[in-house]
């Protein structure tokens, strides 16, 4: 398995994806700054890392579609995944290990992001006026558990878009479904009292991110009883 995930790594060039996640994150750290600009533009720090957090989300579901899209989508779309079955491989060892790819792109890319931020949002907060508390290493500690999970359950409804990418062999479906399951799962409705978005009912995402796992498992669950068309 480590193999096969090691070779789509190289074939892929996934390498290159580095410098546009280390992109990611300034963009999304510095927009979240700049919104923050005015002096006291956040109620608490828990209210920036709240934003932080829905951008990160976004951005990086819709990354891990782009995965999804290059590294299975377009293989089916091109019909190059043909030559991998002719390989003395099961087949649904060498999908099972593109899944396996793109999950743990996906979490360690959402994890790493926003550890990354916070611990950024603790050096600059003494030059920034972007809340009125004070955010100490011990709140960043105590987010870390969140942080985690959050990235476990978001990678998972990740793979949803997996889904509709299939059935029509279209990295553009693909890219397309994560943008608005993406929106969908981190908008918010609020009012001056209160503030709601799906991700902050825990049974949904929880259950999105099974049903996300499910739908890459019965995307290739029969795919060696029959042709790639």
């Amino acid at each position: 398995m480590w193999q096969l995930i090691l070779l789509d790594w190289q074939k892929h060039h996934l390498n290159q994806s580095l410098r546009s996640f280390v992109i990611c994150i300034i963009v999304i750290f510095s927009f979240s700054i700049f919104l923050g600009n005015g002096g006291h533009s956040f109620i608490s720090a828990d209210d920036f890392f709240t934003l932080l957090t829905i951008l990160n989300n976004i951005t990086f579901m819709i990354f891990s579609s782009t995965l999804l899209a290059r590294i299975i989508i377009r293989e089916f779309h091109q019909k190059t995944i043909q030559v991998l079955f002719t390989y003395p491989i099961a087949r649904k060892k060498l999908l099972l290990s593109k899944v396996v790819l793109v999950y743990v792109l996906t979490f360690a890319m959402l994890s790493i992001s926003m550890l990354t931020m916070q611990l950024a949002t603790w050096f600059v907060q003494g030059t920034m006026d972007l809340f009125p508390d004070y955010y100490a290493l011990d709140d960043l500690l105590r987010d870390v558990p969140f942080t985690f999970t959050n990235a476990c359950i978001m990678a998972g409804i990740a793979l949803i878009p997996l889904l509709f990418g299939m059935r029509k062999k279209s990295t553009a479906t693909t890219i397309t479904s994560a943008v608005i399951i993406s929106f969908l799962m981190n908008s918010t409705i609020s009012n001056e009292h209160a503030r709601w978005s799906l991700a902050d009912t825990v049974i949904i995402p929880i259950m999105l991110a099974i049903l996300g796992i499910g739908i890459a498992y019965l995307s290739f669950r029969k795919i060696n009883k029959k042709d790639v068309v």
